[in-house]
């Protein structure tokens, strides 16, 4: 949901019909605008009786303090992600920041390209009042628009999906770090600026879990069912070493293991399984079907809910692939940088990443279709989901953290279909998805310029909502496809 409130000059001496219904018209407008594009909107106007103030011949508009804090609270007591302010003539700043000293909530000041209205200088008037008095965050950080709605709703984007993050918890099973990968440690109390809270399970209990099914009679009928499932709706290549028909059903057992711990906690934006090494070598399987089901719209049991997934504990990774989730509501794809020259680079992750980018299809059946299980490349055993993502536009993240502050880098990127050549040259990992996309820069300073081994991608171009995102979490947002982001970041 988002907040939108509209000002107006409160001079009795100002007050103009005209003008008024001005002000109604643009606010109705902005509002009709953000649900058609499917927003929730909280009309603090409506809810203060200002459309029956205009037919009574007052103003439409918020004009005094009092109805400035009467709609502060309205804003603080619904759950509203952000507040767009209406500021499409003049008012008198201390009005808006009445209003956001009460509301405490994610501030945009907007107007539009309407040369009839002083919007203009309402807006420069009304910020600059905004800096000064510094009331709180929410005053200090707004962001100011004019006359670009398409802008307006990449906002609201970032604010909603930042408002979700916040609200809900991360589910980690295993502690961090993972094979003696520094950059996976993390400062946890900071990042809960970002995120709800942190839920971190051993990975004892997905054992427990699996053995329990895969030892109890009636319970292995779940298994054998989803067994039979991905022997319909993929194509598995068993082989004597790696992915034998055990192999699969523990991988299985894991998948429903991992699903029954997720159900058991609340408010979960996303997971990530550590695996190595206590899964993949101690236990003796790879979780591969974690990352590949759970940021998928189905499985054996039918349709399910979207979750974001990554391995290796990987904290930023996770934040980073729920990010893009609730900005795109697509599957986030996440993977290892495996090879990058100055034209490409080539993400696959170790063992499984979304089922989803197998084809891109809105057809569960399609992607897995697309899909082979064949035996992991490392591991004492298990079998690795294999496919070929087809080219598409794509934006990349990354949350990263250098001498303990935070940047999010981002870019777009032009997905690069895989050709028999660049195939014939893959050995090391050749059994994982493999997603090939352009190189925004050249290899060295692309190599330079990542913080992570890991990278998280959607469809589609959000680089305005993690821009946006970013000012919200008081970070630097890092565009690698502009070079000056880049040189000022690398200090060159």
């Amino acid at each position: 949901m988002i907040a939108i409130v509209t000002f107006t000059d409160p001079r009795p001496t100002a007050l103009s019909t005209e003008r008024e219904r001005a002000l109604m018209e643009k606010h109705s407008l902005l509002s009709e605008e953000l649900r058609k594009a499917g927003f929730e909107v909280l009309d603090v106007n409506r809810e203060l009786g200002k459309y029956e103030s205009l037919k009574a011949g007052k103003n439409f508009g918020i004009d005094s303090m009092e109805e400035s804090f009467s709609a502060g609270k309205i804003i603080a007591g619904s759950s509203a992600s952000g507040i767009i302010a209406g500021l499409w003539h003049w008012t008198e700043s201390n009005l808006v920041t009445a209003l956001v000293r009460e509301a405490k909530r994610p501030l945009l000041l907007y107007a539009d390209d309407d040369p009839a209205w002083a919007g203009t200088t309402c807006v420069t008037s009304v910020g600059a009042s905004l800096w000064e008095s510094a009331v709180n965050e929410y005053a200090l950080n707004h962001v100011r628009l004019k006359g670009n709605v398409e802008k307006v709703k990449a906002w609201v984007r970032a604010v909603e999906a930042a408002a979700e993050l916040s609200r809900r918890s991360l589910l980690l099973w295993g502690a961090p770090y993972t094979l003696g990968m520094e950059h996976l440690m993390d400062d946890l109390p900071r990042l809960k600026r970002f995120v709800g809270d942190f839920i971190m399970l051993d990975q004892y209990i997905l054992v427990r879990k699996a053995e329990k099914m895969l030892a109890d009679e009636k319970l292995r009928i779940r298994v054998e069912e989803f067994y039979d499932w991905l022997l319909e709706k993929t194509t598995v290549k068993f082989d004597e070493l790696m992915l034998t028909p055990e192999a699969l059903r523990r991988q299985i057992a894991l998948y429903l293991a991992a699903k029954e711990s997720w159900s058991e906690q609340s408010g979960v934006s996303a997971v990530s399984i550590k695996c190595q090494p206590e899964l993949s070598e101690v236990y003796g399987v790879t979780a591969c079907l974690i990352p590949a089901l759970f940021p998928f719209s189905a499985d054996a049991e039918g349709g399910k809910e979207v979750i974001p997934a990554t391995c290796e504990g990987d904290v930023k990774g996770t934040i980073s692939s729920a990010l893009l989730f609730y900005l795109s509501g697509k599957p986030p794809l996440f993977g290892d940088i495996k090879y990058v020259d100055d034209e490409i680079v080539m993400i696959a992750n170790c063992g499984a990443s979304s089922l989803y980018y197998a084809r891109l299809s809105e057809n569960p059946e399609e992607n897995l279709k697309a899909t082979t299980l064949q035996g992991q490349c490392q591991g004492a055993s298990g079998g690795a989901l294999t496919y070929r993502t087809p080219p598409a536009e794509f934006t990349v993240a990354r949350l990263i953290r250098r001498g303990g502050e935070y940047y999010l880098l981002h870019f777009r990127a032009e997905g690069i279909e895989i050709t028999e050549e660049m195939e014939s040259k893959l050995k090391w990992g050749k059994q994982w998805p493999h997603t090939a996309i352009k190189n925004p820069l050249d290899k060295e300073t692309f190599i330079s310029a990542m913080g992570a081994n890991h990278l998280s991608l959607v469809p589609g171009d959000y680089s305005e909502e993690l821009r946006f995102v970013a000012r919200l979490w008081g970070i630097k947002a890092i565009n690698l496809e502009d070079p000056r982001e880049v040189k000022s970041f690398l200090g060159v």
